[in-house]
């Protein structure tokens, strides 16, 4: 049966402002919560510029890590998304938060809607944990919504998106935010789930605007905001969220906003160089560095500097320190910038275990009344 939708009506006649960030990864151990949540703060200030946009999107990875109910950060989160709730409200911006990573934001993101339903604030607010279409009248705008993990594989996710937008009756959506990789931003040789770029760009008309990988890059229509802060050493580029308009004539501007207060995890090479040579290069370093920054030390692994790590320590005590001892026969060998967000594999928890288990039975060439047995018994103990 196919749903009963409003049409697009197509007759807008003014631009649209919004803002997308995604990676904030809350509770990262190595980037302290308060330091995210004051440039979160900065990025979103209670202005002029934020009253003008229409939308605001996080899409995945609000979260790092699944907190309990006595972590230290957890008060500063709820008063951070509440003011965010409130913020929206006051200016009447409709906030989407999309499920990201299942392993970092284990559906903690439902605090957004539980704050603003029990704090009465009753913003525009949609929490999305699956593959959706929506259509919002306000803005005249097919949205669609892809979390990362969706499905197992991306073929089969594209798949249920296009069955969704027939059942919706339409071709195309004018936006889509989703959570996962592209085949542009990673290595041909990376073994992890792409999402094909000519096939969406074929099912969206407008923007398409996608969360995971920590760099912030684009192909043609398709753009990926990057980590809103840093979180690790190698990521030394520029951090933030995107900020978009889209015209009533149909052109667009894309514009990536740059969160300064992003915490510089900086690499000092003293390989090769003797004590003095690599504290004068150490000391020149710190003179520009902002309180707070992380330091490592990239030196031979014999080096004396990094046995004695405590004298940097107590040199420089506004500074968090970290060594990276280089062997001998490392140092000619080709160096792989492994992000560790591109190799994450799939996690399985209750919404896709039947699926995953499924396909495995039915590989296997287990009878259908094996298969329906056993599907019975798995949602018995779920």
């Amino acid at each position: 049966m196919r749903e009963t939708q409003l049409p697009p009506t197509r007759m807008r006649t003014s631009d649209i402002h919004l803002a997308v960030a995604s990676d904030i990864h809350l509770g990262n151990r190595r980037t302290p919560t308060r330091g995210i949540l004051r440039n979160l703060r900065a990025a979103f200030p209670d202005n002029e510029e934020t009253a003008q946009l229409d939308l605001i999107c996080l899409a995945g990875d609000v979260f790092d890590t699944l907190f309990s109910l006595n972590d230290e950060d957890v008060p500063e989160i709820d008063f951070w998304i509440r003011d965010l709730l409130m913020l929206c409200k006051k200016h009447d911006i409709i906030l989407y938060v999309l499920e990201g990573t299942r392993s970092h934001d284990w559906e903690q993101s439902k605090r957004f809607v539980t704050i603003n339903e029990i704090a009465g604030i009753n913003a525009k607010l949609r929490y999305v944990n699956r593959i959706s279409i929506e259509y919002e009248p306000s803005l005249d705008l097919w949205i669609g919504f892809v979390p990362d993990e969706a499905t197992p594989d991306t073929a089969r996710t594209l798949s249920e998106f296009q069955s969704l937008m027939k059942a919706k009756g339409i071709e195309k959506v004018d936006l889509n935010f989703m959570h996962g990789h592209f085949e542009f931003q990673l290595p041909a040789a990376a073994r992890v789930p792409k999402h094909d770029s000519a096939a969406w760009l074929a099912i969206t008309r407008s923007l398409l605007f996608i969360g995971h990988n920590h760099r912030h890059s684009s192909f043609e229509r398709i753009y990926a905001q990057g980590s809103f802060d840093r979180y690790s050493h190698g990521h030394e580029e520029p951090k933030g969220h995107l900020r978009a308009i889209l015209h009533a004539s149909g052109d667009h501007e894309v514009v990536f906003v740059e969160n300064t207060g992003a915490r510089l995890y900086i690499t000092i090479d003293c390989t090769d160089l003797s004590v003095q040579a690599a504290l004068r290069a150490i000391e020149e370093r710190a003179r520009t560095m902002p309180e707070h920054s992380a330091v490592r030390i990239e030196a031979n692994a014999d080096h004396p500097l990094l046995a004695d790590m405590d004298a940097l320590i107590r040199l420089y005590p506004f500074f968090s320190w970290s060594k990276n001892p280089i062997q001998p026969d490392e140092q000619d060998r080709p160096i792989y910038n492994d992000d560790p967000e591109v190799f994450e594999p799939v996690t399985i928890h209750a919404g896709n275990i039947l699926q995953l288990l499924t396909e495995r039975m039915i590989a296997s060439g287990v009878s259908a009344t094996v298969l329906a047995v056993a599907q019975q018994k798995i949602q018995e103990v779920m």
